[in-house]
């Protein structure tokens, strides 16, 4: 994925953001869904496909998720999840795209629409901004970045928190 692309979805995200006022960090993304007209459902049978999928229900959504993950792999695979509705499926941005959805969204492969769903993914949970200024809180003596500390403010892994902060070019690779 380019640059320009990445730029495009961490906008796109922000907009969301701001438009359905999300509060970062998210503390319950149940309600963040919800708010999107949404529902979360736990789902024991996805696990041998993926963590997460999303399909379209009536004029809302329904995100099935795996009980069998931590609660910071849960909010990042329900992140994932909502990158696919508005990237892939049109929700609330390309009408004529989001009423011919009849396709169900994994969480899975290596694909570029998951490389896309899980940057719109980092960006919701870790918005640019925000992850700077927490970043530059936990930077001890020597710029020691203390990811774990940033993880865990965020909700998320520390390999999120991580992948995020080498992404947005603060962490070195």
């Amino acid at each position: 994925m380019n640059k320009e692309l990445r730029m495009l979805i961490n906008n796109l995200t922000q907009d969301i953001i701001e438009l359905f006022q999300i509060q970062i960090p998210i503390t319950d993304i149940n309600d963040v869904v919800n708010k999107l007209g949404g529902h979360i459902k736990e789902d024991f049978n996805i696990v041998s496909i993926s963590d997460g999928s999303i399909r379209k229900q009536g004029d809302g959504f329904v995100i099935f998720v795996s009980p069998f993950q931590s609660i910071e792999r849960k909010n990042f695979t329900i992140a994932h999840e909502l990158g696919h509705l508005f990237l892939h499926m049109g929700y609330m941005i390309d009408s004529e795209l989001w009423e011919q959805q009849n396709e169900t969204y994994y969480r899975s492969g290596d694909s570029l629409k998951e490389y896309q769903a899980n940057e719109f993914a980092a960006a919701l949970l870790m918005p640019e901004k925000q992850y700077k200024k927490i970043m530059d809180q936990y930077t001890i003596e020597d710029n020691v970045v203390e990811t774990s500390k940033i993880a865990s403010y965020f909700k998320v892994s520390v390999s999120a928190a991580s992948n995020r902060g080498k992404f947005l070019g603060y962490l070195e690779w």
